[in-house]
């Protein structure tokens, strides 16, 4: 099995230890896990989660190692270690997107014994479906994110219009709201800039219209007729000025700025963009913002969002498994999930969670997004995900910029996709 090559010049990776009481203090055959966790920032909520997990488990201490703040960082920090054959590493928070690698690299333990499927029927389907590979559970999930479809329920209103269940009815919808205010108004927006945002858009304009970037085989797909139509559609759209001018420049941040300013009538966001948008300082469209499922392509039949967030892997060198996995499922329980809910506005994994009168009470939006993470799905799963994500958004932006047309870039991109691994 090839190896993936890795080129890291420094790492460094700062330790923070949160244990409950002295090691002294702790019951004989006590154990100590290594947990190698998200950036200080988080730090009040997994403390109070250990301690609260020390109360029956207290000979099981928990020592949090902080990763780098960047995701890219984070994957090349524990790859090192985890292939060098490091035992130190316990269990670690890993990206949904990293489940493939891991996994055909042997690094991880599978969990089918230790999570059965008993266990996993409170937690979002796609949550589940992104911590398997090739029929086999990796991960248990934690939290989740999905894209989703935000759009100016004012204006709607204002002209009788639904929320479009297609791409075609939102940019005609956009178009008829953009001419009756008297221009100034685009009809979508996302983060277009070529890198990781654009390959989730992308990958949702794919899915939602029957396309696919990766067959269940690992055979490549994207170079398809529903493929080039979807993309042919968003070229046209970006060209006749649909989307803002410097779109494919575009961030997160860019894309929530211009929906924040009145400036759209639609926007493919994460979730967390629906609280910035009620904050009076930062937005001109307070209370004016809708939440629905993305649209479907001509040949779709549902829109299709991709999936965030994070869940747990097991280190197949870890010499404590057993209490690992204890720790494990219980950061990942409906407690645990709540009080990440409550202190750091984590979507959680769990769908109960979504009808807690405490997280509706402060979050009373949370209500809205079920609907669109039930339907969430994986990107595409490879061992080499970060080299085809790169392809994918390096080629769909050519087609957008006019560089190539939609069929020539996606033909490229099969051509090397391919190729990467061999």
């Amino acid at each position: 099995m090839k190896k993936i090559a890795l080129c890291v010049t420094v790492l460094l990776v700062a330790t923070t230890l949160f244990a409950a009481g002295s090691k002294e203090a702790l019951p004989e055959g006590s154990v100590t896990l290594h947990w190698y966790a998200h950036a200080s920032s988080l730090g009040n909520t997994q403390k109070t989660i250990i301690e609260k997990f020390n109360e029956t488990n207290p000979n099981i201490t928990i020592e949090v190692v902080e990763l780098p703040e960047a995701t890219n960082d984070k994957l090349q920090a524990l790859l090192i270690a985890l292939q060098s054959g490091d035992s130190s590493i316990d269990f670690f928070n890993a990206d949904v997107t990293w489940t493939a690698t891991f996994a055909s690299a042997q690094l991880i333990e599978p969990l089918d014994t230790w999570f059965p499927v008993a266990e996993r029927a409170g937690f979002l389907p796609g949550t589940i479906e992104a911590a398997t590979y090739r029929g086999t559970l990796w991960g248990i999930p934690f939290r989740t994110d999905a894209g989703v479809l935000y759009y100016r329920k004012d204006l709607l209103q204002k002209y009788g219009k639904d929320v479009p269940k297609t791409y075609s009815d939102l940019f005609a919808t956009a178009q008829e709201i953009n001419k009756n205010e008297g221009g100034g108004m685009y009809a979508l927006v996302g983060s277009l800039a070529n890198g990781e945002g654009l390959t989730c858009n992308a990958v949702e304009w794919f899915y939602s219209n029957g396309g696919e970037v990766i067959g269940k085989d690992g055979t490549i797909l994207i170079d398809s007729s529903q493929n080039r139509q979807i993309l042919q559609m968003m070229t046209d759209a970006y060209q006749n000025n649909l989307m803002p001018e410097g779109v494919l420049s575009y961030g997160s941040g860019d894309a929530r700025s211009s929906m924040f300013q009145g400036k759209q009538v639609f926007m493919r966001a994460w979730p967390k963009a629906y609280a910035m948008g009620q904050d009076p300082d930062k937005s001109q469209v307070m209370g004016k913002l809708g939440v629905a499922p993305l649209p479907r392509g001509p040949q779709g039949t549902m829109g299709k969002s991709t999936l965030g967030g994070w869940q747990l892997f097991l280190n197949k060198n870890s010499k404590n498994k057993d209490a690992s996995i204890k720790f494990m499922k219980f950061y990942a329980s409906e407690y645990a999930q709540k009080l990440h809910a409550l202190n750091d506005s984590f979507m959680p994994a769990r769908t109960a969670l979504y009808a807690d009168k405490d997280i509706l009470e402060k979050y009373p939006y949370y209500s809205d997004f079920p609907q669109v993470l039930e339907t969430a799905v994986p990107r595409p799963q490879s061992p080499y995900y970060a080299e085809i994500s790169s392809i994918l958004s390096a080629e769909v932006q050519n087609a957008m910029k006019g560089s190539k047309s939609a069929d020539q870039a996606l033909a490229d991109a099969q051509k090397v996709m391919e190729q990467v691994g061999k």
